[in-house]
């Protein structure tokens, strides 16, 4: 009986072997709603000052010439541009989310990807391939490991990122199994990223998926040149799962390899209606329809209270200390008193939302203090769901519960939905022409000949 191939194998050969033809159109129209996604999200982060300062120390550490970030009118090289590319996505934390596995899996994916549009022809389709791809398996790899990863201290996004990376910019470049799978293989001893910053708020988790996107490139690049990576570098003894989850052997590998091609992971992919940790979501919608239900004014109000999934504590509701005074805009994005506060009190959880005024907000700091959560039986890990109670200092309770967040796969948010959600990130940087043409040209990826000349006309 023929031994089955590794993992590593099996997935090589599934990317290049992928083409649109293969591909059903709802995968597609998803594809492209979250590149067209990603790409509002990037373009909003772009005026921050930590992306700047990404720029200038990847210039620094990787000079060169060919490759462009997205929005940036400088020439700079492919180390550069991924890194950079990776921080846009994921510096406001508005990037999509695979609930079951809590990955960001468009991120890596497309940063990675978008790094060649400045070294030759990038026809549309081979794009909307390379994307779908790299999301398709970080999906199917973070679902292998039966234990949260956070809780082991480590990010998904981060460590499953540089292989994301690695299977899009394979495609991008039209690369063969053997060469994909020697450059997983060399992926394998690049995939890291802590989950530290999420103690103390500091920016280096806003960089995980800029560090995923750049090793992607190095990966591929040994790939290339034919330095043999290691097989078994998934499943193998000595491979990643049962070095990273170490004392297990329950892991999923059949979750990643069975039915490729005809069940499809990214049809699970949420994209996000508010720019902070997806498990916060159902709490931030909740809020905002108490508020505006009852007209309630936050000096009324006595006491919060959040049923959220127990294994959430950890990352958005304790220390208590920590959660109830964010201590860095990026902090507050993983708070769930922060960002109930806020919602109750200014109304609205927009690309500027987590501002630094907003967290030095007396009035919502007032409310941050109220706010306590308890654990909900009913949140599972197929669904994103919450409850928000807001009791009154003269004693009335109002209460209001969601079951499946707008974004997931039981409550969608439509091809308009998704367009308004561009509109609203890039309305102060693309002119509504520049927008309209911005949105035609990637809602019909798979016709352009090259997709560079739309990616540069967004180049400030």
């Amino acid at each position: 009986m023929e031994a089955q191939p590794s993992l590593n194998a099996a997935t090589a050969r599934w990317v290049a072997g992928l083409t649109l033809n293969a591909v059903p159109r709802a995968v597609m129209e998803s594809t492209k709603l979250r590149i067209l996604d990603l790409v509002g999200v990037m373009l909003a982060a772009r005026p921050l000052e930590i992306v700047a300062a990404a720029k200038r120390a990847a210039l620094r550490t990787t000079p060169g010439r060919g490759a462009m970030i997205l929005g940036d009118a400088d020439d700079v090289s492919p180390q550069a541009a991924a890194f950079v590319n990776g921080v846009l996505t994921a510096v406001l934390e508005f990037d999509d989310t695979h609930i079951e596995s809590f990955i960001h899996p468009t991120a890596p994916a497309i940063a990675a990807a978008l790094a060649e549009g400045g070294r030759g022809t990038l026809p549309g389709a081979r794009l909307l391939e390379a994307v779908l791809a790299g999301s398709e398996l970080a999906c199917r790899l973070a679902s292998v490991t039966p234990v949260r990863l956070h809780n082991l201290g480590f990010h998904p996004t981060a460590v499953f990122g540089v292989f994301a990376g690695v299977y899009a910019l394979a495609k991008v470049r039209g690369m063969g199994a053997a060469q994909i799978a020697d450059a997983i293989g060399a992926a394998g001893s690049l995939s890291a990223g802590l989950t530290a910053s999420f103690e103390d708020g500091s920016s280096t988790k806003m960089l995980h998926v800029g560090f995923a996107a750049a090793n992607a490139l190095r990966a591929v690049d040994l790939g290339q040149e034919g330095i043999a990576g290691p097989g078994p570098v998934y499943d193998g003894r000595f491979g990643w799962f049962r070095s990273h989850v170490q004392g297990r052997e329950d892991f999923g590998f059949d979750a990643a390899r069975e039915d490729l091609g005809e069940r499809w992971e990214v049809l699970k992919i949420a994209p996000k209606v508010y720019p902070c940790a997806f498990t916060l979501m159902p709490h931030i919608e909740a809020a905002l329809i108490l508020r505006e239900r009852h007209g309630l004014r936050p000096a009324d109000i006595d006491e919060v209270t959040c049923l959220i999934g127990r294994r959430s504590f950890p990352t958005v509701c304790e220390p208590v200390a920590e959660k109830v005074r964010p201590a860095t805009t990026w902090h507050g994005r993983i708070s769930l008193q922060h960002s109930v506060a806020e919602a109750l009190v200014r109304g609205r959880m927009g690309k500027d939302a987590y501002a630094p005024d907003a967290l030095r907000d007396p009035e919502i700091n007032a409310i941050a203090d109220r706010v306590r959560h308890l654990d909900d039986p009913a949140t599972t890990a197929a669904r994103s769901g919450g409850t928000v109670s807001v009791r009154l200092k003269d004693g009335r309770e109002f209460t209001h519960r969601i079951d499946d967040m707008r974004g997931t796969p039981a409550n969608p948010m439509s091809r308009e939905d998704v367009i308004a959600k561009f509109e609203a990130n890039t309305a102060d940087i693309l002119s509504p022409a520049q927008a309209a043409r911005t949105v035609q040209a990637l809602l019909r990826l798979e016709e352009l000949e090259d997709v560079a000349p739309v990616l540069a006309a967004l180049r400030a």
